[in-house]
C-alpha cells in the first residue's frame, strides 16, 4: 500500500471496513473500521498533534498504483472528516 491517511472525528463515522474500487475492480483503498479512542494523549502520540479526546479514528490506506488510488482516498476522507466533524492526517504515524 502506498499512502496512509488518519481521519479524526468527533462523530462516529457511519463507515464499516470497506475496499475502495476502480471501474476496473482494481483496488484504491483500504478503509478501517473506525476506533474509538478515550486514552488522554493516546492521538497526541500518535499523530504528534494535540486533540481532546475521547474521538473517532479511521485508518485509510491508499495502494501504490494506480496512480488515482492516493487522489480517490484523500477525497473519501475529506468526505468522511466534512461529515463527521472531523480533520485529516497525511502520513500520520499509524
Amino acid at each position: 500500500m502506498g499512502r496512509e491517511l488518519v481521519v479524526v472525528t468527533r462523530e462516529r463515522p457511519d463507515v464499516a471496513s470497506p475496499y475502495l474500487t476502480d471501474a476496473a475492480d482494481r483496488l484504491l483503498a483500504h478503509v478501517r473500521a473506525p476506533l474509538l479512542v478515550e486514552v488522554p494523549g493516546e492521538t497526541e502520540r500518535l499523530l504528534g498533534v494535540r486533540v481532546d479526546e475521547p474521538v473517532w479514528w479511521v485508518e485509510i490506506r491508499a495502494a501504490a498504483d494506480p496512480p488515482a488510488a492516493g487522489r480517490a482516498a484523500w477525497r473519501y476522507a475529506e468526505d468522511l472528516a466534512a461529515r463527521h466533524d472531523g480533520t485529516v492526517w497525511f502520513g500520520a504515524r499509524t
